[in-house]
């Protein structure tokens, strides 16, 4: 290899570097992402795993990427919708973030959430449900917000299948 040869190597290296740094940072800029969301999208662009772990270690260092912060921001943003822990928890997991994060989380943002669940059935149905087949929907609409069973039943009573 020649002295021209190595110094185009060392340059396509670094321009693949710049490539995958600005990549990350334009995903960044629209909302926050996982570190396993970022790795996945830049394997997917093509970049090297080496090239992956500078770019991700970085990112970290300056703070761009947090999957504390992520986490907590995502939770509290489903909680805000009207979805439950357990919506949250397959969500988070889905994206990498670590259980011990997950869970940190979910604790965080769902501190009090029978209360949450009576607000999401209230928004959705303005008036008490009390015929066994409105419950029984009312019941699946909370489930499938992913409201855990016990708190459905706290919200609901016990006989809403």
């Amino acid at each position: 290899m020649t002295g021209r040869d190595s110094r185009k190597s060392r340059s396509s290296a670094s321009d693949a570097a710049d490539a995958a740094w600005q990549r990350a940072v334009r995903i960044l800029t629209v909302r926050d992402h996982s570190e396993h969301e970022i790795r996945e999208r830049l394997a997917a662009a093509g970049a090297s795993a080496s090239t992956i772990d500078a770019t991700v270690r970085r990112l970290r260092q300056l703070r761009y990427l947090d999957d504390r912060r992520f986490a907590h921001g995502a939770a509290e943003s489903a909680a805000r919708r009207g979805h439950g822990s357990e919506r949250v928890r397959a969500e988070l997991t889905a994206k990498g973030v670590a259980e011990s994060l997950v869970e940190e989380a979910v604790r965080a943002a769902f501190t009090d959430e029978t209360e949450l669940a009576r607000q999401a059935l209230a928004r959705r149905y303005p008036t008490v449900v009390q015929a066994p087949a409105a419950r029984a929907k009312a019941a699946r609409f909370l489930l499938r917000q992913g409201f855990p069973e016990a708190i459905v039943s706290a919200v609901l009573g016990e006989e809403f299948y």
